[in-house]
């Protein structure tokens, strides 16, 4: 069993999936920072509640897990920082200007690991499109478009979604900052884009005081990517398409499948069985603990992408207020 001191900030449904993978790994001297003492929860989860800061310095952990609300995360990975741990935040890194300088201030020069969160990149058939696109056996992209939709209210039925942090803006939400996923595997596939026009809309549907509906388009020198995110379809959608000299890549989430459809030749499918989504978490936090154990402070998940990260979401926040493009 491993016996390093972890932290987990936050303890809301993504906190507890992370203390409870973290224990499937062997890790369990775990503590979890809430705002009040909570027995139940330290009962069910079987970890030591803390209620402040200033606890880090007596546990001095080994890692911190960020899984609180976006607009609370500069104020975590000060701490984090303070205390010398390796870091893990869930995404997105935070939601504001000033709040990406101060985090490019606080990660400059960190002598540990830091990684941000984007599970989708561990999935298998994501993985497997990744390899048909560098190995340019459709030839080279052209276009893509990703898509994601999801009723906001059925997200956590036991709770008002009103109050939940994807649906204020004082806690960064909004559908463009919170389903950031898309996002990163554009980059991921594609790298950054040089300018970005987007819209974004609040059609009054939900009630609550963040844009509900995005429609952004990502401009490269040689392709466009166009990305579809919104609070209000309510049978769950997300799907790729990505179109190539060649031929196609489509990949529907629900299908665990992606079809290759290459030109003059048979359509390929590739297949996914007994594929369970907690397995992409898991996954996850062994590339964490890899990269903690090889000591390697740059890769493809590290504070460089956070940021680049957050300032293409920035972008396509003024693209949008502002109705022109915006150069990167």
């Amino acid at each position: 069993m491993k016996a390093k001191p972890i932290i987990v900030i936050g303890g809301g449904s993504i906190g507890q999936r992370h203390i409870k993978n973290l224990q499937t790994l062997g890790y369990l001297s775990i503590f979890c920072l809430k705002r009040n003492i909570d027995l139940a929860f330290e009962s069910k989860f079987n970890v030591r509640v803390i209620t402040t800061y200033q606890e880090f310095t007596d546990i001095q952990p080994w890692a911190v897990f960020i899984c609180n609300p976006t607009s609370l995360h500069i104020d975590s990975l000060r701490e984090a920082v303070e205390v010398n741990a390796h870091i893990f935040m869930e995404k997105p890194l935070i939601h504001d200007e000033k709040g990406l300088l101060l985090a490019k201030k606080l990660l400059r020069d960190y002598d540990k690991v830091f990684f941000i969160g984007f599970m989708l990149r561990f999935h298998p058939l994501v993985k497997k499109i990744k390899k048909i696109i560098d190995s340019k056996k459709l030839g080279e992209v052209y276009a893509a478009r990703l898509e994601f939709g999801s009723y906001l209210p059925y997200w956590h039925p036991y709770e008002d979604y009103k109050i939940s942090y994807a649906a204020r803006k004082e806690l960064g939400g909004g559908v463009i900052n919170t389903i950031t996923h898309e996002l990163d595997l554009i980059q991921h596939f594609f790298g950054s884009p040089e300018s970005v026009l987007s819209h974004k809309i609040n059609l009054g549907k939900l009630g609550i005081d963040v844009e509900e509906l995005f429609e952004g388009t990502l401009i490269y020198c040689d392709k466009l990517v166009t990305l579809h995110l919104d609070y209000l379809q309510k049978d769950y959608d997300r799907k790729i398409s990505i179109f190539c000299d060649e031929g196609n890549i489509l990949w529907n989430w629900h299908e665990n499948k992606i079809l290759i459809k290459k030109h003059k030749s048979e359509l390929q499918k590739v297949s996914l069985s007994d594929f369970y989504v907690n397995q992409l978490y898991v996954d996850e936090l062994k590339g964490f603990f890899d990269l903690i154990n090889a000591n390697e402070l740059k890769h493809n998940l590290d504070a460089q992408h956070a940021f680049k990260n957050t300032e293409i979401t920035l972008a396509l926040h003024k693209a949008a207020e502002k109705g022109k493009i915006i150069n990167l």
